[in-house]
């Protein structure tokens, strides 16, 4: 099941048609609603009739197996329920939707299997009562039979059978006679398939990827022993075991530990992001039309100042992964160190609406939601596993686990070479937010061209946000391949001594090449480097270097090829990182002396240094100078 909806989430249930609203050809269409809610409607559109299953039971459960990122790490039965609210004043999160049925946003997916072998011969409807928009209902938008007249602002009586109808959405007849079922889906063999084997073949284990985070409700699937509670975060209980959710507490900059599924205590640093929606609080659109947008959390929170940065889409990007050290298809291990380029991240909303924020190049793991008044939400059993798509719900925390898989291809991928903003020239000023992540206005931001390096993007899947800059640019930095050395060539006397390094250009994705030399301590220091041009085509080739090295205390020297990513020199970007790939090192022995030394007699250690001729330098390899 796809919801391929601009904005409206679905909350679909199954229910058995009305038989008061049967068809002579096509038998029941609608579900029944309880008739005194539906009377006290036509006096207050906010109510919210629900089904009146004394009318119309309720129909099979869903069997959920997977999302649009793969398998559940075991199968969910998803009962039929019609929409709650969360009513109670004292919570942060009071109002945003509590029960419920297969919920999704616009975006999301769900494998999921039906059992109709239990209704022969009966009608059944499928039903959507989610509000729109999500999750603070306008009654206006909510289409049903039966439904106070609104017109002319909205829609009509609407009658059995006809529409605009946004909760009737599809008729299901089983074939056969009422009475006659067949034999029930096999739910225990379902679910042993999914649980872990000692070979490693079941179901979730054996077809995703592994998961970052370790949590409780993966032990079935992995036969692990996850914590079910336990902060191991807790500065005053260093000792605590990890349940694998986050606190209100954790802020950007810190660093998230967790157990993973062959370590423990593995820390991630956790990066903060925020979105801002209707409230319109922040507006880069030129014609000044309402919009929501993503950004950064200023940090730390603070009650009296900004605590949220918002962002164009044509702001330098602050998300940005470095994929040095990212697992690849080809080496695809569970996670042992925070430092392979994972990232953990916090996204805030300070807003009033529920955003399905979609992810390219990578999958998330979503790790538990948190309202402001540090309620933990752990994900629902339909949500474990690998999320495309999320769900981010307003007034609380939403943290995810992100490792990015780097795909092993036959060639080598472009960096993305672009203006900022494409639809202005160069050198334009306007359109960007030039403020820095913490909320401190910056120089003004000049749109000329950047490195995206492998671009891709992030955003809300609500077509209307995304179309309307609910989107920014999300980077992946890799390596260039190697470059090879060529020759080193010494030439000259004096003060006038060169090496010549000349090497092979194997990548198209280098920006610049780092000469670097050894100190006898084993240091290697930037020299001198070779710019690539953005506005160049990065081709491969042959390509030289010269440096004085008279008087030089460097015993080799290597030439680095660099890929940096990012705006560069404005300070609104969180990272740029430069990502290296080391050359071959060329062995220099004594590059900087004449080629011939007087004749000295050295009797000691001592010696050798008390009777340097003026001018020179006795150089013993690897010993002293």
């Amino acid at each position: 099941v796809l919801n391929a909806a601009n904005d409206r989430f679905w909350n679909l249930q199954w229910y058995i048609g009305d038989p008061t609203t049967a068809d002579i050809v096509y038998g029941p269409t609608e579900v029944a609603l309880k008739a005194t809610e539906v009377a006290a409607a036509q006096l207050d559109i906010n109510v919210f009739p629900t089904p009146d299953t004394t009318i119309s039971p309720v129909g099979p459960s869903w069997i959920q197996i997977g999302t649009e990122g793969g398998f559940l790490p075991a199968p969910v039965v998803v009962p039929n329920q019609p929409t709650t609210w969360i009513t109670d004043p004292t919570r942060f999160d009071v109002g945003t939707v509590d029960l419920h049925s297969l919920l999704l946003g616009p975006a999301e997916r769900a494998d999921v299997i039906v059992d109709f072998s239990q209704y022969a011969g009966q009608t059944l409807i499928l039903y959507n009562d989610a509000p729109a928009a999500f999750p603070a209902r306008i009654a206006s938008y909510d289409y049903y039979t039966g439904a106070p007249d609104m017109s002319p602002n909205a829609a009509p009586v609407i009658l059995p059978g006809y529409g605009p109808n946004t909760r009737t959405i599809m008729q299901v007849k089983i074939s056969g006679t009422v009475g006659t079922n067949g034999t029930a889906f096999n739910l225990r063999a379902l679910e042993s398939a999914f649980r872990h084997k000692a070979d490693g073949t079941g179901v979730f284990e054996s077809g995703q990827n592994p998961i970052v985070v370790g949590q409780a409700a993966y032990n079935s699937a992995y036969g692990t022993n996850f914590s079910t509670g336990g902060w191991c975060n807790n500065p005053t209980n260093p000792s605590a075991q990890c349940d694998g959710f986050a606190r209100i507490s954790e802020q950007g900059g810190n660093t998230f530990k967790f157990d993973t599924l062959v370590g423990t205590k593995v820390g991630v640093k956790i990066e903060p992001k925020a979105l801002h929606d209707e409230m319109n609080s922040f507006n880069m659109e030129p014609f000044g039309r309402m919009t929501s947008n993503l950004g950064v959390e200023v940090v730390p929170a603070d009650p009296v100042r900004q605590n949220v940065v918002l962002y164009p889409y044509v702001n330098p990007a602050t998300e940005i992964f470095d994929g040095s050290n990212l697992p690849t298809t080809a080496n695809l291990t569970p996670i042992s160190i925070g430092t392979d380029g994972t990232q953990i991240w916090k996204l805030t909303h300070n807003g009033v609406d529920s955003h399905p924020i979609h992810f390219h190049l990578y999958d998330v793991q979503l790790l538990n939601r948190v309202t402001w008044d540090n309620i933990i939400i752990p994900p629902e059993a339909t949500e474990l596993g690998w999320k495309e798509t999320v769900r981010v719900h307003p007034l609380m925390d939403t943290y995810f686990a992100i490792r990015p898989i780097i795909p092993i291809l036959p060639w080598e991928i472009p960096n993305s070479i672009r203006n900022l903003n494409p639809m202005m020239p160069t050198g334009d000023t306007t359109l960007f937010n030039p403020t820095d992540v913490n909320g401190i206005p910056t120089l003004p931001i000049v749109n000329r061209l950047a490195n995206f390096g492998w671009e891709y993007v992030l955003h809300c899947h609500i077509l209307s946000h995304e179309e309307m800059d609910m989107m920014r640019p999300n980077l992946m930095a890799m390596p260039p391949f190697t470059p090879t050395i060529v020759s080193s060539v010494l030439s000259g006397n004096g003060s006038k001594r060169i090496i010549t390094i000349t090497w092979n250009d194997n990548s198209i994705t280098e920006t610049e090449f780092i000469l670097q030399g050894k100190t006898i301590n084993s240091i290697w220091v930037d020299l001198a480097t070779v710019v690539v041009p953005l506005d160049q085509p990065n081709t491969k080739g042959v390509r030289s270097i010269t440096y004085n090295v008279f008087r030089s205390p460097y015993i080799a020297y290597r030439i680095v090829a660099q890929n940096t990513v990012g705006y560069g020199s404005v300070t609104v970007a969180a990272q740029n990182p430069m990502v290296n790939a080391e050359g071959q090192i060329i062995a220099a022995a004594s590059p900087d002396y004449p080629n011939t030394f007087p004749t000295l007699s050295v009797r000691s250690f001592t010696d050798a240094i008390a009777v340097e001729p003026t001018g020179f330098e006795i150089f013993l390899p690897g010993i002293f100078r």
